[in-house]
């Protein structure tokens, strides 16, 4: 059993998961009522039918999407952000008459890597491209790629760092870009049409929605071979659609995007004040601490730190047991030994990446909360070797 109380938890890690937003809880209690199958053509079916593309449209017209006419953009809903990235990587990559080559980075989420890997060994040309101290990607080495599908990252969970995809766009109109924005949905400004990206990637569970949900975004006539092939979702997707999931996801896209601006200023002070505190309180017990990222275009909810000299692991079980709840990586890779292959890639020292914890903030982290993380530092964290 824990140490500490789920109430008294300080809980840092939304960059994982978020708590469900209440509003979202309570529209999919609304739909769950709903249960026809959407795909049935009585009338339970149909209701079911129309409250998922209600919910599939909400959320194109969140993202400055267009919903109808010639040029209409279109929604296939996932099992969340995994699904979608290799969805579009892997349907990208072999539409047309000749397989496009594949461009990544170490910076992309696990199940990206894993999909380029499968890629490869089918004998896809796949390319991984190397980052800058910033953890951005290299420019130098994309002007090479005279065709290709480029998988990037909009905003990296392993540093916090904001790529420019329309800049890559401008720069590169000879790839065709999809982009991960699972972490940047709510957090900045996310428009695939102004990016020009060709798809994007989307998760709930990362906006205050439930987990077992996300969609993959494909601008107007975006092509994509099937990586699920079934009757659903216009045959790119097999399998029952959920209603009920997808309806919460889209109260949490509109709440996200609609209270982007103001949450982004919110928690951006509380994630500034939070490294200013614990860089002082490091220094004050003769630790040295280093923010990862901090000259760069950060998203406001994700702060890097990395403490030479102390094992982050160990830190992040010493926080745990004072009751705040960190990370020293992804959620996908928290229970491996390895170092965040961002961080690696970027070429930082090894004291750095070895020491580097992730403290990430959510609409439920309140100045309460911060205050918390601080005195837990300062009391418990930087008084002894972690």
């Amino acid at each position: 059993m824990s140490t500490v109380h789920s109430r008294q938890r300080c809980y840092l890690d939304h960059a994982a998961a978020t708590p469900m937003l209440p509003e979202v809880a309570e529209a999919m209690q609304d739909a769950a009522a709903v249960y026809g199958n959407p795909s049935s053509p009585h009338a339970s079916g149909r209701e079911a039918r129309h409250l998922l593309e209600a919910a599939r449209e909400r959320i194109i017209a969140a993202l400055g999407g267009s919903c109808s006419g010639p040029r209409r953009d279109r929604l296939l809903f996932t099992s969340g952000g995994t699904e979608a990235n290799q969805m579009a990587i892997a349907g990208l990559s072999t539409s047309g008459d000749t397989p496009a080559p594949l461009l990544h980075s170490a910076r992309d989420h696990a199940g990206t890597v894993a999909a380029a890997r499968q890629l490869a060994a089918a004998g896809r040309r796949v390319i991984e491209l190397t980052l800058d101290a910033q953890g951005l990607l290299e420019r130098s080495h994309l002007s090479d790629a005279s065709q290709g599908v480029l998988s990037t990252t909009l905003a990296c969970s392993q540093t916090g760092t904001l790529e420019d995809v329309a800049a890559l766009a401008a720069a590169f109109p000879q790839l065709l870009i999809h982009v991960d924005a699972v972490q940047a949905v709510g957090r900045v400004p996310v428009k695939p049409t102004a990016m020009a990206a060709a798809s994007l990637a989307l998760a709930a569970h990362k906006l205050g929605g439930p987990r077992g949900v996300g969609g993959l975004f494909l601008r107007e006539a975006t092509h994509i071979a099937p990586l699920l092939p079934g009757s659903q979702e216009r045959g790119l997707r097999g399998g029952t659609e959920p209603v009920a999931l997808a309806v919460g996801f889209a109260v949490a896209v509109e709440h996200a995007v609609t209270r982007q601006a103001a949450e982004a200023q919110r928690l951006a002070g509380l994630r500034d004040r939070c490294e200013r505190a614990l860089v002082e309180a490091a220094r004050t017990a003769g630790i040295e601490a280093v923010v990862v990222g901090e000259g760069a275009a950060r998203v406001p909810h994700i702060s890097v730190v990395a403490l030479p000299g102390r094992n982050r692991q160990a830190t992040v079980i010493a926080a745990d047991l004072a009751g705040i709840c960190l990370a020293s990586g992804t959620a996908c890779s928290s229970g491996s030994s390895e170092p965040s292959p961002a961080l690696v890639a970027a070429g930082l020292p090894a004291s750095l990446i070895d020491s580097a914890i992730r403290l990430s903030l959510g609409w439920s982290t309140t100045a309460e909360d911060i205050d918390r993380a601080i005195q837990a530092f300062q009391t418990h964290l930087f008084c002894r070797r972690a």
